[in-house]
């Protein structure tokens, strides 16, 4: 490994190269440190989401795997929970796996293009908006994810790229599989990632004969094996995680008037603009450019085609879904950019003699900072609305950073908290999330399924536990239809004064709060298999009769 700077290289940060030793691994490990300690004040400003707060509620009980991911970051929180509690602490173990996942970069993209290209990549990855902030901060499964996927890839780099003795293959692809293994206990995106590789072995004719080897079958199998608890889980529930799964992201517009031939080319440029916006279109452009180049030189340059095969599956197949169906989500697509910025890495690696990239990582970084004193002092504070109220009329996506603890204080002063004899009832599984994380599992919280999905709401609790017992009906959107639906449950509802709260004082959130008497029969289940397996509204079929 070089020792001595590129030429350009020291221009980014030379009091720091300096003392530093001029080593690209103490200055990776030196923004790595950094970013760190940026992501500590982020994770302790910051609210929690409304994810977040869906996992922290559902995670309170331990099971072999959840509704809608599998189970590896509720197993983390429900380990930690203990010591860490329920507040902003408990997103520590997260902050230091995504820490972990930026050495794992470094480590592989140094194994494939050297020091400071690793060093570029560690500085690029940092300043996406997606990995510094969501997956880098946030109680969410892409934190365990990435970190098992660059584990999976290293291992395989070191296999095939490094100059040393490659390792046996009895300790490659069983250690390979079983990154694979728990990154697919992390998220189903594992999938996508294992059928990449077999693409890149597959394209690579003196890689072919990797499968005429008993261990890469071994670690199949093997791989299987850790996945397991979500094949049981899911065998227990009708299989509902992989229906979800499936209609959430290929289920046809027809729903909302489109027919189901219908394209929505529509939908893939909006998604493709969301993920722009996530890594930052100063990072977006390059990591094209970058990407391009690696695609033009083919297979004839291995290292960065290796790149590509284990990126650009998953970001087409997320990208170009939405096509076909519903709107996808700009972060489903990440697992696939990350691995991308190696190849970012090695282009500004190759180009910092040109000066241009020094100029654009001091204006990067000096964007990101910007950015994020303005968006997490507004998200913490809500000075925005404060100082421009009309660029808010229509909403403020920061709220879905304030936390609902206002409810729980509330709802104790009412003496509420202290009965055992009631649970709660929300319109929504956000809302549910929201409340159940508020009160701190104080009192059950259940998703009206005949309304809305429920998500793992629906799956907790026996309904038959809460008979003759009353209940807080409680969320942001309960209107005269929610209300009409629920009221054959109960023996009489009643209103209650509503909660109200936000930041600085402003009454940014008013939850209107319900008292229903006596629940006479419990709530339909949502997801079952003749309902779910059609239209997904389990709450079609008709409410008890009083």
């Amino acid at each position: 490994m070089p020792m001595s700077l590129r030429p350009g290289t020291a221009l980014i940060f030379p009091k720091t190269l300096r003392s530093l030793g001029q080593s690209p691994d103490a200055l990776a490990l030196a923004l790595i440190a950094a970013f760190l300690v940026c992501r500590l004040i982020l994770a302790a400003t910051l609210g929690f989401s409304v994810d977040e707060s869906y996992t922290i509620a559902n995670a309170r009980e331990l099971g072999l795997s959840y509704f809608d991911h599998p189970p590896l970051h509720y197993w983390i929180e429900h380990a930690f929970m203990p010591v860490l509690g329920e507040g902003h602490a408990l997103r520590l173990p997260f902050v230091a796996l995504f820490a972990g996942s930026t050495w794992l970069l470094y480590l592989f993209t140094r194994a494939l293009f050297g020091g400071f290209a690793g060093v570029w990549a560690v500085l690029t990855l940092n300043l996406s908006a997606f990995f510094t902030l969501s997956a880098g901060s946030w109680i969410v499964p892409d934190g365990p994810l990435i970190f098992c996927l660059l584990a999976a890839a290293l291992t395989v780099a070191r296999a095939f790229f490094t100059e040393a003795e490659a390792p046996s293959p009895w300790r490659t692809w069983p250690l390979t599989a079983l990154w694979l293994g728990l990154a697919a206990l992390s998220k189903y995106h594992a999938v996508l990632f294992a059928l990449s590789l077999f693409f890149y072995l597959v394209s690579m004719p003196q890689r072919r004969r990797v499968f005429l080897h008993p261990a890469p079958w071994i670690g199949a199998a093997t791989a299987l094996l850790l996945f397991a608890p979500v094949l049981i889980w899911n065998a227990q529930h009708d299989w509902v995680s992989f229906a979800y799964q499936g209609r959430h992201g290929f289920v046809y517009l027809a729903e909302r008037g489109a027919p189901p031939q219908a394209l929505h080319p529509g939908n893939v440029l909006i998604d493709a603009a969301g993920q722009s916006a996530w890594l930052f279109p100063w990072i977006f452009v390059p990591l094209l450019v970058a990407a391009w180049q690696a695609l033009r030189a083919g297979r004839g340059r291995e290292r960065s085609w290796y790149c590509l095969c284990l990126g650009l599956p998953t970001i087409a197949f997320f990208t170009i879904a939405p096509l076909w169906g519903h709107r996808g989500l700009p972060h489903w697509p990440m697992p696939g950019w990350l691995m991308l910025y190696p190849i970012l890495g090695d282009f500004l690696a190759r180009a910092s003699a040109q000066g241009w990239p020094r100029r654009w990582a001091i204006g990067s970084a000096g964007l990101f900072a910007a950015l994020a004193v303005i968006v997490v002092g507004h998200a913490a504070t809500g000075f925005g609305k404060l100082a421009f109220a009309q660029a808010f009329r229509h909403g403020d996506p920061t709220l879905e950073t304030l936390e609902w603890k206002p409810l729980g204080r509330e709802l104790a002063a009412r003496g509420y908290l202290d009965r055992k004899d009631m649970f709660v009832v929300a319109p929504y599984w956000l809302d549910a999330g929201r409340i159940d994380q508020a009160l701190g599992g104080a009192l059950p919280v259940v998703a009206f399924g005949d309304w809305n999905e429920p998500k793992h709401f629906d799956l907790r609790y026996d309904r038959r536990w809460f008979l003759r017992r009353d209940a807080l009906i409680v969320g942001i959107k309960i209107g005269p239809d929610i209300e009409a639906r629920l009221r054959p449950y109960f023996a009489a509802i009643e209103e209650l004064p509503p909660v109200v709260f936000g930041r600085s004082g402003m009454p940014e959130i008013k939850l209107r709060v319900l008292y229903g008497k006596t629940l006479l029969t419990p709530f339909p289940p949502f997801y079952v298999r003749d309902t779910y397996a059609g239209s997904g509204r389990g709450g079609d079929a008709a409410a008890p009769a009083r």
